[in-house]
């Protein structure tokens, strides 16, 4: 097995564990505007959480939510 192979697999088994994480993310927000804050699979308040991640960001949390999506949509259109 060479090193390119190696770095080859590591990074396609990162790349799905990402989406992965990503997909979870987005179905916990879903079911927590649909069922309320206390999902049980999900943990509670997760979108207090990101708001507070983004406040933490910058002063406006506007600002960081559009940096945090200028930042993937280059990595989505450059890396893939």
């Amino acid at each position: 097995m060479n090193m390119n192979s190696w770095i080859s697999k590591t990074t396609s088994y990162l790349n799905k564990f990402l989406e992965v994480g990503v997909l979870l993310l987005g179905v916990s927000v879903i079911a927590e505007i649909l069922f309320g804050p206390d999902v049980p699979f999900f943990g509670s308040q997760v979108t207090e959480n990101i708001i507070s991640l983004l406040n933490s960001l910058g002063n406006q949390g506007t600002a960081a939510l559009i940096i945090v999506f200028a930042v993937l949509f280059v990595y989505r259109k450059f890396l893939k």
